[in-house]
């Protein structure tokens, strides 16, 4: 009786031990398998986004240098100040200019009475002439005074000009409405011309941002253009922050073949002046659009050797799955080669562990 008592026990503590391993093994397949995440493939419209550096540029720069030399007389504008076309910046003394006007016009009033004179001689002589009371040789010399007079006030008329515009040229205005950069010189100055350079105006309203896009976007570039839909947004450099939006107005006449990329050039009205030239932003610019394209989140699609693929799960299983990348927008993807995946669940933040045939279970979806 006490033997099978003690028989009894041993075949009970088998069993439970038995037990107790199925349970582990049953346990350990559950907690090998990976934690994954999944969303569901949709369709849907999705406009087609490439994000890059830009910069931006004045739509109009001009650099003003004086036309003719002397002392700075006045300073009619401060640094950063917005002008218009015509508005007077500087004035160069005067005095030496307004002088030689004087002198010009003086010389001209005495060449134009010389004239007078001669060509009233010549108009004496004819009637003289043909009473022989005067000989054709002194018609003659009467004649060539005369022209000679009017060749040197045509002369002087010119030499008057050109004082007069040089005269002009001391008061500098704007030619162009726009910022004033920071003054060079002040009054008192003695600037050289052509050559002293006084400010900059850089008109920015409207300005311009240059960015370069791969050579593969040379097509959206030039529908964007013939289409007007080249929508563009502008960004700060953290693209935290949009500044304001434009059109693709101008895409380089050249293919950069060193770095595969275009360069293209978007209009913004800048209004109000948030940017300035050379300040380095972000670009968003909208390539196109898709229709009905398969779209999935930016995370579930992965690259390998062999192109873009994602993951879907079959039998509690990853499976890899080959597509064909069409664009990106923020975190969204459109995908194609694989319509069969509509309302499939593809795996998403996939883990550095996963592989083809990794045992995976969804925790969200």
């Amino acid at each position: 009786m006490m033997r099978l008592r003690q028989s009894w026990l041993l075949s009970a503590a088998v069993i439970l031990l038995l037990t107790g391993c199925a349970d582990h093994q049953q346990h350990h397949r559950k907690v090998s398998a990976l934690p994954v995440e999944t969303a569901i493939v949709k369709t849907g419209d999705l406009p087609i986004v490439v994000n890059t550096l830009g910069q931006a540029v004045a739509s109009h720069s001009v650099t003003i240098t004086p036309q003719v030399s002397g002392i700075l007389q006045s300073v009619a504008v401060h640094s950063g100040q917005v002008v218009q076309k015509g508005q007077l910046l500087f004035q160069i003394d005067p005095a030496t200019p307004a002088a030689q006007v004087a002198e010009d016009r003086a010389n001209l009033q005495g060449e134009i009475a010389q004239e007078q004179y001669d060509e009233a001689q010549v108009k004496a002589y004819a009637p003289l002439l043909s009473k022989e009371y005067v000989t054709r040789q002194t018609v003659q010399q009467a004649q060539a005074q005369a022209n000679t007079a009017a060749a040197t006030v045509a002369a002087d008329r010119a030499a008057l000009q050109a004082a007069q515009i040089t005269l002009a040229e001391t008061r500098i205005t704007a030619p162009i409405s726009g910022s004033v950069g920071i003054l060079k010189l002040k009054s008192g100055n003695l600037v050289a011309a052509n050559s002293t350079q006084l400010v900059t105006i850089n008109q920015i309203q409207p300005i311009y941002v240059q960015f370069s896009l791969p050579e593969t976007y040379l097509n959206d570039l030039h529908r964007a253009i013939s289409q007007h839909s080249g929508q563009v947004h502008v960004w700060d450099e953290n693209h935290h922050t949009r500044i304001g939006t434009g059109t693709v107005s101008v895409i380089d006449n050249t293919v950069n073949t060193a770095s595969a990329t275009v360069t293209a050039r978007a209009t913004l009205s800048n209004q109000p002046a948030r940017l300035w030239p050379g300040e380095y932003v972000q670009v968003d610019f909208t390539a196109r659009q898709l229709h009905g394209a398969l779209i999935i989140p930016a995370n579930a699609l992965q690259q390998g050797v062999s192109g873009p693929y994602v993951y879907t799960i079959k039998d509690h299983k990853a499976v890899m799955q080959p597509v064909q990348f069409l664009g990106q927008n923020g975190n969204r993807v459109a995908i194609a080669g694989a319509k069969h995946l509509l309302g499939e669940q593809v795996i998403v933040g996939a883990p550095t562990r996963l592989h083809p045939g990794s045992a995976v279970r969804v925790i969200t979806s």
